[in-house]
């Protein structure tokens, strides 16, 4: 007793059970909480791109408290995504986190590999787990900006141009919206009245076509992967300033038939994006 060698044990007793506490609380809480990562739009090479981080936890009596997701350090991915940390997530509630993505090259690649984490309930020590690995991403080539300058002129006949554009013509009648068709073609008044989307139908020839030609090449090329920045750059241009009717043709292949508005310009990103591979 006067050697006070029992406080000494008491306090190193104390220690260990605090940190044997810490260490079964932080793996209990990270068993409960459920996590994934979601795209929330188009990604772009060397461009932040939306996306959210889902949290759910699966325990229906306690909240989740004090995790984080982050890359995890371990693993040199080339791509990066913000790291999100969560505060609470009350008993069989889920949150959702807004997040930003950044990949290096276009191509279909998997997000960088992430751990939850948590350092509750006292801060000693970091508790971590390894997310399963996600399905892969199409990220579509960088953005670069394209003037009105940088296209060249429609020209008439095929496989340029061909006709006239039939937004310009007369108005020939209505009909229901499909799936490509440009926003300045609605007719509001109809629309409304209708309680759902009418486009006006016109009397003029066909569109404006113009051909996009990409030629063959492998990715990581730096010719290549310029030319396959200017023709996206193109594509957009064409579709948002002209409203032409577009087709990609890969060499001497078409790879993508002709079509307007934003789901053509999805169609041919999804080719550029995996072009050369």
């Amino acid at each position: 007793m006067n050697s006070g060698a029992n406080l000494l044990h008491a306090i190193f007793g104390a220690q260990m059970t605090l940190i044997l506490g810490s260490g079964v609380l932080s793996e209990l809480t990270l068993r409960r909480v459920v996590v994934r990562r979601v795209l929330r739009g188009p990604l772009h090479a060397e461009e932040p791109g939306p996306a959210e981080v889902r949290l759910e936890n699966h325990d229906p009596r306690r909240d989740v408290l004090a995790v984080s997701v982050e890359d995890d350090d371990e693993h040199d991915d080339p791509g990066r995504c913000e790291p999100v940390f969560a505060v609470r997530i009350a008993a069989g509630q889920s949150l959702a986190l807004p997040t930003r993505v950044l990949m290096p090259t276009r191509g279909r690649h998997a997000l960088p590999r992430a751990v939850v984490a948590t350092r509750f309930p006292f801060g000693l020590f970091v508790k971590r787990r390894e997310l399963p690995v996600d399905d892969p991403v199409l990220v579509y080539p960088q953005r670069v900006p394209a003037s009105a300058s940088e296209a060249p002129p429609l020209r008439g006949g095929l496989p340029t141009a061909t006709g006239q554009r039939a937004r310009s013509g007369e108005y020939f009648g209505l009909r229901p919206w499909q799936d490509g068709d440009e926003l300045r073609r609605l007719h509001w008044p109809a629309t409304a009245r209708l309680g759902q989307p009418v486009v006006r139908e016109l009397e003029a020839g066909a569109l404006a076509r113009v051909r996009l030609r990409l030629g063959p090449g492998h990715t990581g090329e730096p010719a290549f992967e310029a030319e396959v920045r200017r023709v996206a750059a193109e594509a957009a241009l064409r579709l948002a300033r002209d409203g032409a009717e577009l087709e990609l043709w890969y060499g001497e292949r078409l790879v993508v038939s002709a079509g307007t508005g934003s789901s053509q310009h999805r169609r041919v990103l999804d080719f550029l994006a995996e072009a050369g591979a």
